[in-house]
């Protein structure tokens, strides 16, 4: 069964963009991963039918400059890719102020949902012969 439509998402407006939005972190504690992500769902809207539709998410790393980083990923609707990317960055920071994330941005990308490559295509994951 494919859950493609089954997703939540901030926003509103007439497109649908996936957005991920990279925050500086205070420290590389992987406790704030889970914080941040159970704070993010709490800010999207949308359809709750199936709660491990995978339409957010929420990973750590380091920066260019070694600084640690949180990296959210979720669905945002905007009419332009330019609202899309503000209501991203706030969406974010909100997430992340509750475990003190941010608001310091590190990255933001925002691709059209047309753009945007599922997993389970085969035209853009070729199976490779052996």
């Amino acid at each position: 069964m494919c859950h493609a439509w089954l997703m939540r998402w901030a926003g509103e407006g007439s497109e649908l963009w996936r957005v991920r939005v990279d925050l500086f972190s205070p420290d590389a504690d992987s406790r704030l991963v889970s914080v941040v992500a159970r704070s993010l769902e709490s800010l999207l809207t949308g359809d709750d039918r199936d709660a491990d539709d995978h339409s957010y998410g929420v990973d750590q790393g380091l920066g260019i400059t070694e600084r640690p980083v949180l990296g959210l990923v979720f669905w945002v609707r905007a009419d332009d890719v330019g609202a899309a990317a503000a209501r991203a960055v706030e969406v974010a920071r909100d997430a992340g102020g509750a475990a003190g994330v941010g608001p310091d941005l590190y990255d933001v990308t925002v691709i059209p949902r047309d753009s945007v490559v599922a997993g389970y295509d085969p035209a853009a994951y070729p199976v490779m012969p052996d």
